[in-house]
This record gives C-alpha cells, sequence and structure tokens, in this order.
C-alpha cells in the first residue's frame, strides 16, 4: 500500500521539515481596528456630550438660581435680572436664552425664575449621525423660591 503525502496550501515546511502555519495577523489586525475603531468613538464622543451637557446644565441651574434670589432680596426689574443672568451664564450659552419670571411682588410668595438655552449652544452635536441629535433640544431649568419683601414698600423706603 502506497502512502502519498497530501501537501495542503496553507502548510510551509522549514528546513527542519517542520509544518508551519502562515502568520497572517496584518489583515486581522486591519480587520479588528475597522470593527472597534467605530464603537470607541461612539463611546468617546459620547462620554464628551454627555460631559458638556452636564457642565451646561449646571451653569443654567446657577444662573436661575441666582436670578431667582436677586429677585427674592432685591427690588430689580426684570430686565435687570435678564442682564444679571446673561452674564452668569457667558456668551456662549446665553445666546437665545430665554427667561420666564413669575412673580407676584407680595412677600411670602413664590417666585419662579426659568431659564430655557438651545443645547447647541452647550455642546457640538457629535452624535448627529447616530440619530442622537441636540437640535432642536433645550435645556429647560425652573428655579422656585420665597419672596423676602415687598417690593412697593422697598421702594417706598428708598426716596
Amino acid at each position: 500500500m502506497h502512502r502519498s503525502r497530501i501537501r495542503l496550501p496553507h502548510l510551509h515546511r522549514n528546513a527542519a521539515n517542520e509544518c508551519r502555519i502562515p502568520r497572517r495577523t496584518g489583515a486581522i489586525l486591519s480587520m479588528e481596528l475597522v470593527l472597534v475603531i467605530p464603537v470607541f468613538l461612539l463611546l468617546l464622543f459620547s462620554i464628551v456630550e454627555f460631559s458638556m451637557l452636564s457642565s451646561a446644565r449646571t451653569r443654567v441651574s446657577d444662573a436661575a438660581r441666582h436670578g431667582a434670589r436677586l429677585l427674592c432680596i432685591s427690588d430689580r426689574s426684570h430686565d435687570d435680572i435678564r442682564t444679571e443672568v446673561r452674564i452668569f451664564l457667558g456668551p456662549q450659552l446665553a445666546r437665545e436664552m430665554r427667561l420666564g419670571i413669575q412673580d407676584s411682588g407680595r412677600p411670602g410668595d413664590i417666585v419662579n425664575v426659568r431659564v430655557q438655552i438651545p443645547m447647541r449652544n452647550a455642546t457640538p452635536d457629535l452624535l448627529w449621525a447616530t440619530g442622537f441629535s441636540v437640535r432642536e433640544r433645550y435645556l429647560t431649568v425652573g428655579v422656585p423660591m420665597a419672596r423676602e419683601h415687598d417690593v412697593a414698600t422697598t421702594r417706598i423706603e428708598r426716596f
């Protein structure tokens, strides 16, 4: 009986007549890179965008709280409060800001200051290609606070 050697095309023999499988790591690494890079970039962009939105939300919340506090302890006009909130937010976040103020002017009543800014002022739209866009979305913060003095009485006392 004759034994024939079957030669496999993907096996190579070295000088010691040992079979070895050729290494094709370049193609495998390229394929892994092609599969991993988009997931990594999506994760990175998500972290950056969420961090920027979180920071902006904190600033908007602080600005609304600052405006409500000024309204409660002073007799400033609504235009003065709007200017103070704009300064507190800074030029980038204050673009297209909407400010809503509910105030009766009586001591003990609840004053509500609501600040709303477009999310596109806070972050570049990094995830638009995935369907998670910040276009036409807003950061809105409302701060209720109790008025501590009477506006009419304070204005009369100053004169």
